[in-house]
């Protein structure tokens, strides 16, 4: 399943407990992310720098939806970080840039990660 029928979502988490209290919940966002990867959910995700939070670039088909989902990200759960969210309706073809294509792609969508960008 491509992006093309999905909106993308910039969300950014902003820690709400000290590091000592959100890392022991690290290997479950981790997981989680994975997940989120695995059905075609995810554009790129990241700890900002310094680690105060985190974005998540993902796709979905709408606020609602992607709210369902990051309602089970373990750092929700355990009220470790909350969100921003920023829905973003890319640009059609030429226009979103070249890169875009390697996520709205067909190839990258199968998760084979095999396109050429010239």
């Amino acid at each position: 399943m491509g992006f093309e029928d999905r909106n993308i979502f910039v969300c950014i988490s902003q820690y709400t407990k000290p590091l000592a209290e959100v890392d022991p919940h690290l290997p479950a966002h981790i997981a989680w992310l994975k997940e989120q990867d695995r059905a075609g959910r995810t554009v790129v995700t990241g700890r900002q720098v310094p680690g105060t939070g985190g974005i998540c670039i993902m796709a979905a088909h709408s606020r609602d939806e992607m709210l369902e989902i990051l309602a089970t990200d373990p750092f929700q759960v355990h009220g470790c970080a909350s969100y921003w969210i920023f829905e973003l309706e890319p640009n059609p073809v030429p226009d979103r840039g070249r890169l875009m294509d390697l996520f709205f792609g067909a190839a990258f969508a199968a998760g084979n990660g095999a396109t050429v960008i010239n």
